[in-house]
């Protein structure tokens, strides 16, 4: 063995132990030094520690201005509050009411996260635990701005009870509240902000202290017995068949009139008026009352149905007949089905397409035009013509009196006048009829004789020579269907009867 050899194997190796003491001497040092310079550069210098959160607003790794900047600009201006009454909601900005976060303040508390007494416990929450640091934001609150804001969002949110209503229940009309109205409560709602004001910040939502302000009865009720005797007054629809001259009356049910009863208050005063808004249904049922084939027919006239219901004025529907059939019967003509019928025979015709009229089966039906055809214009209620053939004479009625009577003339055997139930149709101070060249003053267009050419009645007529016709023939048939009348009469008449007047002929 030589020297060399002797020295190498002279020398012990390093225990493991002492190598993995140094390792971690070595660690806990660096680890130290980290810490340390951490703690060293969150202490005096550095941005905001990591996930250091104000509510809902990252601003770790941020520095102090720019803290302030985002807390500003999310909390202060881009932040939206839902004011609510709890019924209704509105949107509005914090800062309208007083409620905001001073940025500097917020972002000066951030800024102490690891650098504070708790300094430790916070430094080791940034480095080893992943959850956000969450701290509060300084609130600032103003009761002045928060007072001026209510009281101009006043007449936002407050609204006035309705006046108290009537209700009708077996058979009895009583007094009862509207809806409540709301008043808002500006200082118990500025109570509430100052201790609540990061809340509400937080949430978002700003709820108003409201009362409810009940709707008055009292005076309703002490006018009560005013009222009820127009309540009780019943609002009737008459049905009016011009065809028969005669009349129908319905009163719509208490229980259904007392839904369309409304009351409005006029200078302290009530007054009682009615929602037209559920007649048209009543009038459409009033059809399934008619058995008879009749139907109702509305004239354009508006309702009114308040006025109606105070003055007991009905409202008058007109009632429509339809169409029917006949029988033929032996030795039966046209013209006399039409006399019977009271129907020109024209439009018997035009109901019968395949009809011959020279040539009437016995027992064959015939389709007869509804007898309201004849009254294509709104009838005029009050007024009535009446005209007999066989006394020649016309009476006029009007609120069901008679209030004149003429001696007339009608038609000739040859061109008879058609009976039954007309109209004035047409106005024409001197009509021409070129077939018999007759000029005819006050002329009333009443029914068509055949399509295109209307009788009527009229003055005494004149040729075109001047000569005027049937002066002294009054009182016995001379015409060729028209109804004659002397000049100051038939002036009066035309004066008299306006469009829609019901002109019933009678033989």
């Amino acid at each position: 063995m030589n020297i060399a050899e002797r020295s190498t194997s002279s020398i012990a190796p390093i225990p493991r132990w002492l190598v993995a003491g140094l390792t971690a001497a070595v660690l806990i040092l660096l680890g130290g030094w980290l810490l340390a310079g951490v703690y060293v550069y969150y202490r005096f210098a550095g941005p905001v520690a990591p996930r250091v959160m104000v509510g809902d607003t990252p601003i770790g790794g941020l520095s102090d201005a720019q803290a302030a900047e985002r807390v500003d600009q999310r909390w202060n201006r881009e932040r939206v509050l839902l004011v609510t009454d709890g019924e209704r909601y509105w949107q509005a900005q914090p800062l309208d009411f007083g409620l905001w976060v001073d940025p500097a303040a917020t972002a000066c508390q951030a800024y102490r996260v690891g650098r504070g007494e708790r300094r430790w416990q916070e430094l080791w929450q940034v480095i080893f635990d992943r959850q956000p640091l969450e701290i509060r934001p300084q609130v600032v609150f103003s009761p002045t701005i928060a007072v001026e804001r209510l009281r101009n969002w006043r007449g936002l949110v407050e609204y006035a009870p309705e006046p108290p209503q009537l209700s009708y229940a077996g058979g009895k009309w009583r007094a009862v509240p509207g809806a409540a109205g709301i008043a808002l409560d500006v200082e118990a709602t500025v109570r509430l902000m100052e201790q609540n004001a990061e809340v509400i910040l937080r949430s978002g939502v700003l709820t108003l202290v409201t009362r409810r302000l009940p709707s008055p009865t009292a005076d309703l009720e002490a006018r009560l017995p005013s009222l009820v005797e127009q309540l009780n007054r019943p609002l009737r629809v008459e049905g009016y068949d011009p065809i028969l001259d005669r009349s129908e009356v319905w009163d719509v049910p208490p229980e259904l009139l007392a839904e369309w009863v409304r009351l409005d208050w006029e200078s302290g005063e009530p007054r009682l008026r009615l929602d037209e808004i559920g007649f048209p249904a009543y009038l459409e049922g009033l059809q399934e009352r008619l058995t008879d084939g009749r139907s109702v027919w509305l004239p354009p006239d508006p309702y009114n149905l308040s006025e109606r219901w105070v003055s007991g004025t009905p409202y008058t529907v007109i009632l429509r007949h339809p169409p029917t059939t006949y029988t033929v019967q032996p030795g039966d003509t046209l013209l006399s089905i039409s006399y019977r019928v009271q129907i020109p025979a024209w439009m018997i015709l035009r109901a019968n397409p395949r009809l011959n009229p020279d040539v009437l089966p016995t027992g064959s039906a015939l389709t007869i035009p509804s007898r309201s055809d004849l009254l294509p214009l709104p009838v005029v209620i009050g007024k009535r013509i009446l005209i007999s053939i066989s006394a020649q004479r016309m009476t006029v009625v009007e609120n069901g009196q008679p209030i004149r009577e003429f001696v007339i003339s009608t038609g000739i055997d040859r061109s008879p006048t058609q009976p039954g139930v007309f109209q004035v149709q047409t106005h024409v101070a001197e009509a021409y009829a070129s077939v018999w060249d007759l000029t005819m003053p006050y002329f009333l267009g009443i029914y068509e004789a055949w399509p295109g050419f209307m009788n009527g009645i009229h003055g005494l007529p004149t040729l075109s020579s001047g000569r005027r016709l049937w002066a002294g023939n009054l009182g016995r048939p001379v015409s060729y269907g028209c109804i004659i009348l002397d000049l100051p009469a038939a002036e009066w008449l035309y004066d008299w009867a306006q469009n829609g007047v019901v002109v019933e002929i009678r033989e």
